[in-house]
């Protein structure tokens, strides 16, 4: 008999917007860090490319430096677009689905079985077996990611009742596997 443990979410809105607002800034560290990099290159070939240091003395190859330092200028603003954009549209679709959320007055279940793990809400019901379930736990939050990354799910252990929780994080634990 496939036994299942039927765990329901409570809707907070505070609490969505704070796990939605987490995951973008999640998400971006890997390209923030990206940036970092830029910046550091783009100081190191203004200096090679336009500062006259006698004690490197690179004649024609400062053309390609100071060349290059614009190019890496063109990345940092492409990235910092990027970012700004990205945040905009993000923030407005969180709040679209904050207000749809609200709206609606069905109730949110994460349903786990032996062999799958499946997610409720009002708008998709989603079914996924374990071996392509990964989590993660950054600081307070668990970040469910199904089908080999391509769907996140963000929880913290206030949105559950009583010991939903650490019933959700067993079965992770036991079916799943954990993410470094």
């Amino acid at each position: 008999m496939d036994e299942s443990v039927k765990l329901q979410l409570y809707f907070k809105e505070n609490i969505e917007w704070e796990n939605q607002k987490f995951f973008f800034r999640y998400t971006w560290k890997k390209h923030l860090t990206e940036l970092k990099k830029a910046i550091i290159y783009t100081v190191v070939c203004l200096v090679l490319g336009f500062l006259p240091l006698k004690a490197i003395a690179l004649g024609p190859v400062s053309i390609i430096f100071k060349y290059g330092s614009f190019l890496f200028i063109g990345y940092i603003i492409l990235l910092i677009y990027q970012y700004f954009n990205a945040k905009i549209k993000t923030f407005s679709l969180i709040e679209e689905l904050i207000e749809n959320l609200r709206r609606e007055d069905e109730v949110s279940f994460i349903t786990l079985y032996q062999n799958s793990i499946t997610i409720k809400n009002p708008f998709t019901t989603i079914n996924c077996v374990w071996s392509k379930v990964t989590y993660k736990i950054v600081d307070q939050y668990l970040i469910l990611s199904m089908l080999n990354d391509k769907i996140n799910f963000v929880f913290t252990e206030s949105e559950f009742k009583g010991q939903d929780y650490t019933i959700l994080l067993d079965f992770l634990q036991q079916y799943s596997k954990k993410e470094n």
